[in-house]
């Protein structure tokens, strides 16, 4: 966590403390992926948000929901349509829609600047970053394609066509482009972000009117939700979402921000190593081999 902290910290340092300078942000090539699918509302906003403030974007998303994929990956061959020109459906999760954009689908003359993944219908934030399929394309982006990557999440307000339903998708669209644009102007010819870092970034499920703006934080223990599974009939079980644990979670956690109504940035790395306590007390436990 100490990790952590420190590397967001020195994002802070760029983004905040230092004033945003002035002028038009570095157009970007983004790579734009997702884990509800390709033609969703939240990418399709995310799109248009990204296009409409100058960047070049290639979409490569999952043909069908791949929720809950994490990073994992898809083996064999996979099926691709390109449905326009610079737009792509795969039959692939979506760390592997990542790596196969930023592979197949690479332009030699005009390389990829960052990944942006998202905007989910449902917020990632504490427990649930882990096995968000929305995270795991910046994990699959930052740790196997060496390119800095953002992911953007947001509660819902409302149901799909219903007032205010996609306005909340484009509002979070515009803060996200707001972000990207701040890193750009203030990289001055550096990175984006520090290396092997990405940006989890999640949004309340308020009218955005109503939020009480932004916290910088850490990834939180917290459950958004439970999970478990229930015989439907013989032999076939489905989920089952159940009020979460209540568990304490950690000072300056992301999942208590949001629920407090804050839009939540966490810096992540992709060190899972735990805290130096913890793991002493761990050694002292196993003893010598």
């Amino acid at each position: 966590m100490f990790r952590v902290l420190s590397l967001l910290f020195v994002c802070l340092s760029l983004a905040c403390a230092t004033p945003v300078p002035s002028g038009e942000p570095e157009r970007l090539h983004i790579l734009l992926t997702n884990d509800d699918g390709y033609g969703s509302v939240g990418i399709e906003t995310l799109g248009e948000a990204l296009r409409g403030a100058g960047h070049r974007v290639t979409v490569v998303a999952p043909r069908g929901n791949r929720s809950g994929s994490s990073a994992s990956m898809t083996f064999g061959a996979i099926q691709v349509e390109e449905k326009a020109p610079g737009a792509y459906s795969a039959d692939a999760t979506p760390a592997t829609c990542a790596l196969l954009g930023l592979s197949a689908m690479a332009d030699p003359e005009d390389p990829f600047d960052l990944l942006v993944s998202g905007t989910n219908a449902g917020a990632n934030a504490g427990s649930a970053t882990g096995i968000s399929g929305t995270v795991g394309a910046t994990t699959a982006a930052v740790g196997m394609g060496g390119i800095p990557a953002v992911a953007v999440s947001a509660n819902e307000v409302g149901q799909e066509g219903e007032p205010g339903h996609r306005k909340h998708f484009e509002q979070t669209a515009a803060f996200a482009v707001d972000v990207i644009d701040r890193l750009t102007r203030t990289a001055a010819g550096g990175p984006l972000l520090p290396a092997g870092t990405r940006l989890n970034v999640n949004v309340p499920g308020i009218p955005w009117s109503e939020t009480k703006g932004v916290h910088f934080g850490v990834q939180g223990m917290g459950a958004q939700f439970g999970l478990g599974f229930e015989e439907k009939a013989p032999g076939v079980y489905a989920p089952a979402f159940r009020r979460p644990s209540g568990a304490e979670d950690v000072p300056g956690s992301d999942a208590a921000a949001l629920t407090e109504g804050f839009v939540t940035i966490v810096l992540l790395d992709a060190d899972y190593t735990a805290p130096a306590p913890a793991r002493k007390a761990i050694e002292r436990r196993l003893g010598e081999f």
